[in-house]
């Protein structure tokens, strides 16, 4: 790959000297840059690598090329390293650790680091993390966690880190391995296992692309990820320029990357690093020119230009980073509390509050689905939109209203009893019927509420409240229930 890159660079300049020939420059500069690149490809052995070829947003190989979060990490420790890669292409996770077991493979940019990995691969330092979350059809409760499965079967994508996590302190779960995380959790969707535990982002991923409305997060899914750069025994004395080149990586990049690939549709990937060389090429040759035909001064200003355009983008990102915490806490399309804040945030303040009065009040949209269909998602996203500013409205201020996915929501009511939590529902239901909705679609909801007893776990008046909502929809529906 990179062999194809310095022929084609080396064209490009051949090209650019035969021009300044043409204005007087000697080509004993194009000779010095051909040496340049020779050295260089040679006191920098290609490191080949291995990927998981179907772990979006994380990696994949598409059309033969490496895509995803683990590629864009990679190309930044080629910029800030001498270190080159050259892709090993696979048709699965498996044989991907079979290669690095042999040797063929000797580096894969993005895993966990386990007991058994550790056998035959050392780890860099940890550089992207995230939580793992357990889903499930919205028909089952919430699980909170592995604790809850109880009886319930649940997949796992087998070779990955989970299957040795479950097997050590959750032995008792009946478990079923998977080839990959989609099919974990198209075999939910199916009804053919109750659970399936995976990463947030690559579940978030695939539940958005495929339209899986049927599923929810159902709870947290054990450790989080904790993801490193792995190369095999043999080649351990790279881990000390990997991590050198891993500090390097700023703040900024970390956040550039997190956004180009959190809930993603369509994965889009070009690959500049080829076009990169041929511009530092082409600005080598042409300071030659610059230097015999074009006055100082007038390269000084564009230069200057130059640096006034890197200011404003310097600008333009740090006011980007400000949103941040805002879009860790809350649904971009709704701009309610996600559920991420409600699970960090208020359950663990609502322990602190007089359990006489909290109410808990768990909503659902009426056939959301079939307004989706008929109308398109775009409508759709519309009527989540006012829904939203509805409840926001109904609510008093010292209420709590989040998005819990999909077309389900919670509010929750605190100094308030059962009969202020069901005049809040009738008021909404009120709002309803008075709003006009785009399309003048027709919405109605149903509600489950739940008042939070005295020493009851937060998670078991969640689970009362979820109940009640399915009791709400059985029963007709566009009506409320209480636990």
């Amino acid at each position: 790959m990179f062999n194809r890159k310095r022929m084609i660079l080396l064209s490009t300049l051949r090209v650019f000297v035969c021009m300044c020939i043409g204005l007087g420059v000697t080509p004993s500069a194009f000779a010095f840059a051909e040496a340049a690149i020779s050295a260089t490809s040679q006191s920098n052995p290609m490191i080949r690598y291995c990927v998981d070829p179907d772990w979006l947003p994380y990696e994949a190989i598409i059309d033969g090329r490496h895509i995803g979060i683990s590629s864009d990490y990679l190309n930044l420790l080629a910029d800030y390293t001498n270190l080159r890669f050259e892709l090993v292409p696979t048709s699965s996770w498996r044989q991907s650790l079979e290669l690095l077991q042999q040797g063929e493979c000797e580096l894969t940019p993005i895993l966990n680091q386990t007991p058994k990995r550790d056998e035959y691969l050392s780890f860099s330092d940890i550089f992207f993390k995230s939580p793992n979350v357990l889903v499930s059809l919205k028909t089952q409760p919430f699980l909170q966690g592995f604790e809850h499965i109880g009886q319930r079967t649940l997949a796992i994508p087998k070779d990955y880190r989970l299957v040795e996590y479950i097997q050590q302190f959750y032995p008792h779960i009946n478990t079923v391995l998977t080839k990959t995380e989609r099919d974990g959790l198209e075999k939910v969707a199916n009804g053919d296992v109750d659970v399936f535990v995976g990463s947030m982002f690559s579940v978030n991923a695939y539940i958005q692309q495929h339209g899986l409305t049927s599923l929810k997060i159902a709870g947290w899914g054990g450790p989080e990820d904790e993801l490193r750069v792995g190369v095999i025994h043999a080649k351990k004395d790279l881990l000390q320029q990997i991590n050198a080149g891993l500090a390097k990586i700023t703040h900024a990049d970390h956040i550039a990357i997190y956004k180009k690939w959190h809930n993603i549709t369509v994965v889009e990937d070009i690959d500049y690093s080829l076009a990169l060389q041929i511009l530092a090429l082409l600005s080598l040759c042409i300071f030659f020119l610059l230097y015999r035909t074009i006055d100082v001064t007038k390269y000084n200003r564009k230069l200057t230009d130059h640096n006034k355009a890197l200011q404003q983008l310097q600008l333009e990102l740090e006011r980007k980073n400000t949103d941040l915490d805002f879009l860790t806490q809350h649904d971009p399309l709704t701009k309610l509390y996600n559920r991420h804040f409600f699970n960090q945030t208020f359950l663990a303040d609502a322990r602190q509050h007089d359990c006489n009065n909290i109410c808990l009040v768990m909503i659902d949209i009426d056939f959301f689905k079939a307004i989706n269909d008929r109308y398109g998602h775009a409508a759709g996203d519309q009527v989540l939109v006012q829904f939203a500013d509805i409840l926001q409205s109904s609510v008093r201020d010292g209420d709590v209203v989040a998005r819990w996915g999909g077309e389900e929501f919670v509010i929750v009511c605190q100094h308030v009893g059962i009969q202020g939590a069901k005049e809040l529902c009738q008021r909404i239901t009120q709002e309803l019927r008075d709003f006009s909705f785009d399309n003048n679609i027709k919405v109605t909801c149903s509600f489950g509420i739940a008042m939070l007893g005295e020493n009851e776990a937060i998670q078991l008046c969640f689970e009362r409240a979820d109940m009640a909502l399915l009791q709400a929809k059985k029963t007709g529906r566009n009506r409320y229930c209480c636990a």
